[in-house]
């Protein structure tokens, strides 16, 4: 629910801003990476219908954006969606974030031309029960839709 609010939203907030909704319809150019972290708590397993992360206890990840678009993009904002029972600490070089509703909202102010990397942002989970949800980044830079990546996820109750 949350995720398609927020999805709504962006797309809302583009139109309402006054920029050009030419490239509303169309998603950002945005390539997202999510990476977890090597750990003996923390298992990755790729299936047919998507990726799958399951931990028991504290785990990091890693989300890394690129521009894969024609034209240069001045500024990405994230938002990252994790479940209620997951607390998270967001960093990274240049990244200005603050705990919002369903997530953390994450902005970075520089230009990247295509096919450049944003510096990478730094996740470490810790879960407070069992989950069994998902975990989902969207990116955009504002001219476009959210961009999306997700995993499903699971946490083992921590004893």
């Amino acid at each position: 629910m949350i995720k398609a609010l927020l999805c709504t939203a962006v797309a809302g907030v583009v139109a309402f801003s006054g920029v050009s909704t030419a490239n509303a319809a169309e998603t950002a150019p945005i390539d997202i990476r999510m990476t977890l972290a090597t750990s003996p708590t923390a298992f990755e397993n790729v299936y047919p219908g998507g990726t799958y992360w399951s931990t028991h206890g504290e785990f990091d990840f890693s989300v890394r954006l690129r521009d894969v678009g024609t034209e240069n993009q001045q500024g990405v904002t994230v938002f990252l969606s994790v479940p209620d029972t997951l607390d998270v600490q967001v960093r990274g070089d240049g990244w200005t974030c603050e705990d919002t509703e369903g997530g953390v909202d994450c902005h970075h102010a520089d230009l990247m031309v295509p096919y450049e990397a944003w510096p990478e942002l730094y996740v470490h989970g810790l879960p407070d029960d069992y989950v069994l949800d998902s975990i989902d980044v969207y990116a955009t830079t504002g001219d476009y839709e959210a961009s999306h990546e997700g995993v499903y996820y699971q946490n083992e109750t921590v004893g």
